[in-house]
C-alpha cells in the first residue's frame, strides 16, 4: 500500500545541496519532499573530506563566504546538531618577497570581511 502525499516542491538529491535547498524551502513554508535513492548525505556529500573556507577566495566572492560562514556557525540552533563542523583558522605562506606582497595586497583588500588576517 502506497500513501500519496501533497507537496509544492521536489527536490531530487539528499546531498549537501539537494538537503540546504529542501530546508530553505521548508523553512519558508512550502511542503518539500526530498527523494534521496539512499540515505541523505552517504555518497560524494557525507563522505568528502570539504571545508568552509573564506580566506584565499577571490574578492569577489566574499560576501557569498562571509554568509555560509554564518550559517554553519549556527547549524545546531538550525538544524539541532553540529554537522561535525569546526571552525579552524587557514595558513598561507609566503615563499618569496612577491608572495609576500601579494599577501600583504589581499589583507589589505579584504579589510571590512571580517577575516581577522594576520600576517607575521
Amino acid at each position: 500500500m502506497s500513501a500519496l502525499i501533497e507537496t509544492d516542491v521536489i527536490v531530487i538529491g539528499g546531498g549537501i545541496v539537494g538537503s540546504s535547498a529542501a530546508l530553505s524551502l521548508a523553512l519558508k513554508g512550502q511542503r518539500v519532499a526530498l527523494l534521496e535513492r539512499d540515505f541523505c548525505g552517504s555518497h560524494s556529500s557525507g563522505v568528502n573530506y570539504g571545508g568552509v573556507r573564506r580566506q584565499g577566495r577571490p574578492l569577489s566572492q566574499l560576501p557569498l563566504s562571509q554568509r555560509a560562514h554564518q550559517i554553519w556557525g549556527g547549524l545546531r540552533e538550525l538544524i539541532g546538531i553540529d554537522g561535525e563542523y569546526q571552525r579552524s583558522g587557514h595558513l598561507k605562506l609566503a615563499r618569496s618577497e612577491h608572495d609576500m606582497n601579494a599577501l600583504r595586497a589581499y589583507a589589505q583588500a579584504s579589510q571590512g570581511f571580517g577575516l581577522d588576517l594576520q600576517l607575521l
